[in-house]
């Protein structure tokens, strides 16, 4: 069962971006954990942007550099959209090109689940 400061993850359901395959089954544990009705993960920016034209989320976990891409540029959609997002990054120095995107949270690789599931309570009690 979610703790009450993350009881709002439940029953939502969300997109995570992340190119490593361990680190984007763990965030999935940990989402369903919380009580999430669906979580669907893409590897790929491409695959996130389709995903995303096909089907309604509550909330997307972005790794902000993915191969050799940014997910700055899916950032900017999802922002326009009000979809709620964070940012991940293994990078300490990358954390910075989120600034553009204001009181949007920015979770540092490794994480413990509590600081993702914190951050992530965050970006949806910010939603308009």
């Amino acid at each position: 069962m979610p703790e009450p400061a993350h009881e709002n993850l439940r029953g939502k359901r969300f997109l995570v971006v992340e190119d490593e395959f361990l680190i984007l089954l763990d965030i999935q544990h940990i989402l369903e954990g919380a009580g999430a009705a669906h979580v669907a993960t893409a590897t790929r920016l491409a695959e996130a942007e389709t995903m995303l034209a096909r089907d309604t989320f509550d909330a997307v976990l972005l790794d902000l550099k993915l191969d050799k891409e940014t997910s700055l540029q899916l950032a900017a959609k999802l922002a326009a959209q009000k979809i709620p997002f964070l940012f991940m990054t293994g990078a300490p120095g990358e954390a910075n090109q989120a600034q553009a995107f204001g009181e949007v949270p920015v979770v540092g690789k490794p994480f413990d689940s509590a600081a993702m599931l914190a951050a992530l309570s965050k970006a949806l009690a910010g939603r308009n």
